[in-house]
């Protein structure tokens, strides 16, 4: 209004000097209107100047930069119309236009920074921001003109853009003031009460504001100034985790709103004491139950939190981003809580929806209320395919079998393998059909008898049962669909079972042995199980299902459970080894001495019993094949060491080969761990009237070839004591 004011005072002056410039010639109009731009500019970079150094006498004294380019713009379009067809004469008035365009920007930007704390101290919040917003936008047109340097001081954009950082700081503080009073939700235990403020009267020191700022005025505001969506989401977050997640968790909690002139006031739980209704156990009844919860509070966001707020038209993205927000969190939840435990289950069930009602009308309260599109109606779209909803519901069904299964403890152990583990379509051993010829057990389909884990064995059954629902059938509940459902499902158990799975450490080869049998036991199966119902799966499923790809990662798992067993073992072995391992340790030195001879036979005891050890657990869970290999893994660094040794005592005498022998015999007899039995049967019985076979510890250990026959050359030389001399060259 005093803006307004006085360029209505000057009015008639402006007129009056509008016609004595249309009297002047062409070349004084140029020159009156160059000396009228250098005259504004510099008006509006003393304004800029006083503001900046916080003069009081600016206000009263300073003469306002918007007066004289006014009155310069005013000039120019006289001298543009008198003058047009003149090419030179538009020249300069090009060029003298782009220099009062620069100022004009320059003086807005100033004339709207100018006034900011004396619209924040009447409470124009929006008028405010407005202003923030167009003096940013001024500047910034400023800094990107590249002739804005050469038109107006940089100094003065500057100073503009440092008053225009405070200036919108201040707003925002201000802002922060004004939501966190309008919108109060406090938690107090179990309760929640949010309460809404329709205006606010007086500033955060309370100074009484001219003009109380609303919801409207802080919504408009904050949208100016780009904040609005970062408000919103706060709001959002707020709102679902304390009104509509706590009625979705229990729906008998009781909902109050209380209105006055004021402000609103909506309680969640608040009359707990008083407590009537308890949930219900029929999903039906819980999701009507939900429906009118969330109807009272959809209710509450839509009259209350957004009073007096002009939601179709002002504010419409505003409103519409916060439901989106809203929607997008908990349309998820609704699902999984409440559509899933409606959907049938049983297939033929399926196409009758009429329990689905209540969901659908919730649903339908979101989209009358506004804060959701017609495009976002994603539980009607899973209802119009409620066939996939069942399948999602008997997939999270499949999956919390099996991390029930995987909640046994890995502990436990059960013996598997040593028969042929081709099965036919109902996983029944094949060959064991009456009236059937007996088929052969191929190497390549059977697992060797080995300890896994209960949980493995249990996560195999779960797998072949499920697997064999996906085989084609007539019955209407197996389609290409629900067959799909079904393998996903035994895809995503070995998945879980992979990554759930705890590594255990190099301390404990008996759980990294059964780990390994584990993985082993899962490839096989992996390996096998489409083999056996690929015929039989529907078109689309045969052909992109595969469950190979799984095997290499189970491969993995298996190397890293068993890797650091071996590497500390070995490492133990060295340490228990000695001087063993030192290649310029002469045995032929150490035989007179006692001391020394019994250091080197516990050493090589203590390394032997380390493998025994090992050798213990692994007879008693690995397969054989594995066994040995472990074995010849571990005994590799003795025999190596030994042989390597003996080697170097070449000339010596018939006791001092006796006394190495019995150094070495704990080696020898390690070879005893390498013994097996031929039965087939996995019976106790069975196994104990088997033939027992020593297998060849050369294939499993390259040096033990070495070291046996350094022991035979020391037993040539111990026995020449009765048929030659004692020494031996």
């Amino acid at each position: 209004m005093v803006r307004g004011s006085r360029r209505y005072r000057r009015g008639g002056a402006a007129r009056e000097d509008t016609l004595d410039f249309a009297q002047l010639s062409g070349d004084a109009q140029l020159a009156a209107l160059e000396a009228l731009v250098d005259d504004a500019r510099t008006t509006t970079y003393e304004a800029i100047g006083m503001h900046a150094s916080d003069a009081p006498s600016a206000r009263i004294y300073g003469a306002d930069p918007l007066d004289a380019v006014a009155t310069a713009n005013e000039k120019f379009e006289t001298a543009r119309e008198q003058q047009q067809g003149d090419a030179a004469a538009d020249a300069q008035l090009d060029s003298i236009g782009r220099a009062l365009r620069a100022v004009v920007r320059l003086a807005k930007a100033h004339a709207n920074l100018r006034d900011i704390d004396e619209q924040l101290h009447h409470g124009d919040v929006a008028v405010a921001a407005s202003a923030v917003a167009e003096a940013a936008t001024l500047l910034a047109e400023l800094q990107t003109d590249p002739d804005s340097p050469k038109l107006v001081a940089r100094a003065s954009v500057e100073t503009l853009q440092t008053l225009l950082i405070k200036k919108r700081a201040a707003l925002r503080a201000e802002l922060d003031y004004v939501a966190a009073e309008t919108y109060r939700i406090s938690v107090h235990g179990p309760l929640a009460d949010v309460a809404v403020a329709y205006s606010i009267a007086s500033n955060a020191d309370g100074v009484p504001y001219e003009n109380p700022v609303t919801p409207s005025d802080l919504f408009f505001a904050l949208a100016e100034l780009g904040l609005a969506r970062a408000r919103l989401d706060a709001l959002a977050d707020a709102l679902a985790a304390r009104c509509f997640l706590p009625l979705l968790r229990n729906s008998s909690e009781p909902v109050a709103v209380v209105h006055t002139k004021i402000g609103a006031t909506m309680s969640i739980g608040a009359f707990v004491g008083a407590r009537s209704e308890t949930a219900p156990a029929d999903p039906v009844a819980r999701c009507s139950q939900v429906r009118d919860k969330w109807a009272v509070v959809l209710d509450f966001v839509q009259s209350d939190v957004f009073h007096d707020v002009d939601v179709a038209d002002d504010h419409a993205d505003v409103y519409t981003y916060l439901g989106s927000r809203l929607w997008a969190a908990l349309c998820p939840l609704l699902r999984e809580s409440l559509l899933v435990p409606l959907v049938p289950d049983a297939a033929a069930s399926i196409d009758d929806t009429q329990q689905l009602v209540p969901l659908l009308e919730l649903e339908e309260k979101w989209l009358a209320v506004g804060l959701i599109s017609a495009d976002a109606l994603h539980i009607k779209a899973a209802v119009k395919d409620l066939l996939q909803a069942y399948v999602s519901k008997r997939r999270r069904d499949l999956l919390t079998t099996v991390a029930s299964v995987l909640a046994i403890d890995d502990a436990n152990t059960v013996v598997v393998g040593g028969e042929t583990s081709l099965l036919d379509a109902g996983g029944k051993p094949a060959g064991h059909k009456k009236n059937s010829k007996k088929v052969s057990a191929d190497a390549s389909l059977t697992f060797p008898r080995c300890s896994v884990s209960a949980r493995a064995q249990t996560l195999v059954d779960f797998a072949r049962e499920t697997i064999a629902l996906t085989v084609a059938q007539e019955d209407a509940e197996n389609t290409p669909n629900t067959a799909a459902l079904y393998f996903h499902a035994v895809r995503d158990s070995f998945c879980l079972y992979r990554c759930l799975t705890p590594r255990p450490a190099g301390d404990d080869p008996k759980r990294a042995f059964v780990l390994f049998n584990d993985c082993e036991y899962i490839c096989h199966h992996l390996a096998t199980l489409g083999l056996r119902y690929r015929d039989k799966w529907p078109p689309a499923l045969q052909s992109s299902a595969t469950l190979v790809d799984v095997v290499a990662s189970y491969r993995a798992l298996a190397k890293a459970s068993i890797s650091p067993v071996l590497t500390r073992t070995k490492d133990r072995i060295q340490h228990a080894l000695g001087k063993w391992t030192q290649a310029d340790w002469l045995l032929a030195d150490i035989v007179d001495d006692q001391l020394l001879l019994d250091k080197a036979e516990n050493s090589l005891v203590l390394a032997s019993g380390i493998v025994s050890q090992i050798a213990g657990v692994a007879a008693a869970h690995l397969p054989d094949s594995m066994h040995f290999r472990v074995l010849g893994l571990l005994i590799g660094p003795i025999a190596e060491a030994v042989s390597s040794r003996l080697k170097q005592a070449v000339l010596i005498s018939d006791s001092a080969a006796r006394a190495l022998l019995r150094l070495v015999s704990a080696v020898l007899a390690l070879s005893d761990c390498f013994c097996y039995s031929q039965a087939s049967a996995s019976t106790t019985e069975a196994l104990a009237a088997s033939k027992v076979t020593r297998a060849p510890v050369s294939k499993y250990c390259a040096d033990w070839d070495v070291l046996v026959g350094q022991i035979d050359r020391l037993q040539k030389t111990a026995a020449q004591v009765v048929t030659g001399p004692g020494h031996l060259s």
